[in-house]
């Protein structure tokens, strides 16, 4: 489980990604938010991946970052669908009832709107700020170099 961010910027990071990784990162993210939720007692749901360490940085100590983890979604989301990625429509009604669940709930002593905070974490390598992005534009890099399948993603741009 991996939430690549390259960018402080959620558009940035999401157009960086290719087709495969990017389609995974909707889910993966819509996982965890789901996990930090039941945590938080506000779902119930699996909480299987309550120790990965991904999930407990935007746990943060039971003051998740609800709202900028699920920012970092819907960027992520939008721009699988702009490159012409489907879901299901029951995946389209889960993520809705996320985004009412988050958007409408009143929240302020149960999670943090502040912005997520850099982590990279990869096998025993966990790194916290803005080496971060750098580390996750490595990682991405190298996995596409011993990919079998070439990354697909549309878009050129250079990382701010």
């Amino acid at each position: 489980m991996q939430v690549f961010r390259v960018s402080p910027s959620h558009e940035v990071s999401a157009r960086y990604l290719d087709n495969r990784r990017l389609s995974k990162q909707v889910l993966e993210l819509y996982q965890i938010l789901r996990v930090n939720l039941s945590l938080l007692e506000i779902l119930d749901t699996n909480t299987r991946y309550r120790h990965h360490p991904i999930v407990n940085h935007i746990y943060n100590n039971g003051y998740p970052y609800i709202t900028d983890t699920f920012e970092l979604l819907v960027a992520c989301d939008l721009e699988h669908q702009r490159r012409g990625g489907k879901r299901s429509p029951k995946f389209r009604e889960d993520l809705e009832a996320l985004k009412q669940l988050i958007t409408h709930f009143s929240h302020e002593d149960l999670w943090s709107d502040e912005p997520l905070p850099p982590f990279y974490v990869f096998g025993e390598d966990k790194i916290y700020g803005n080496a971060a992005y750098d580390l996750y534009v490595q990682l991405l890099n190298d996995k596409w170099m011993n990919d079998t399948i070439p990354p697909r993603c549309g878009v050129k741009f250079e990382i701010e």
